[in-house]
């Protein structure tokens, strides 16, 4: 997921009309642009990623946006290909998920103990959790669970679903539109030390 920002093809006609000084201003505006890229990343990250718009449980997908310059005129917001988030980076647009069962009839959806805090899974499988507490796991309609004792309470652990839809954030386009006045003053300050000195 990515979002291209590329100055337009007005600003190839008013450099060549600024002559002598129009490669010191082609330079400052590839500063500026890469500066007001990687501002955009680290809005989209601190005020994107977290709360209501979208809340991360690992910092991966925190770690993995940025903002680069593909070209001297041409800048990247978002996550780079071949990144340890690929098979959920999409989560950042608005697209729309199904997720679905590859070998079982159901998914299984930790829930309560089966989950840390920051809301990451303990466990990989019903196996491990198995494993882990060292008690057996049973299904009760469609909650896995397990009790301790002949007296002890059902702990619900997995709920069994056949399919879950996943809404993409949006976060990527409203964290890049919210820095969009900040990218413009960092590639005009830019522009302006070079003006200025000149």
């Amino acid at each position: 997921m990515m979002i291209q920002l590329k100055m337009g093809p007005e600003f190839q006609k008013t450099l060549a009309e600024l002559r002598g000084i129009g490669p010191a201003v082609a330079g400052a505006t590839s500063r500026g642009l890469t500066k007001g890229a990687k501002y955009a990343a680290g809005n989209v990250i601190a005020k994107y990623l977290s709360g209501q718009s979208l809340k991360t449980r690992s910092k991966k997908l925190k770690e993995n946006v940025e903002g680069w310059l593909e070209s001297p005129f041409e800048a990247v917001i978002g996550v780079r290909k071949n990144t340890p988030v690929e098979k959920y980076k999409w989560i950042l647009g608005d697209e729309e998920h199904w997720i679905k069962p590859v070998r079982a009839q159901a998914l299984t959806i930790p829930i309560g103990e089966a989950l840390q805090p920051t809301g990451v899974p303990k466990w990989k499988s019903v196996k491990d959790a198995e494993r882990a507490l060292n008690a057996d796991i049973f299904r009760i309609k469609n909650v896995l669970g397990y009790k301790r004792g002949k007296r002890g309470k059902f702990r619900p652990l997995f709920v069994l679903v056949k399919s879950v839809l996943v809404q993409g954030s949006g976060a990527l386009a409203d964290g890049v539109l919210d820095s969009v006045d900040d990218m413009t003053a960092a590639i005009r300050d830019e522009v302006d030390k070079v003006v200025d000195s000149g």
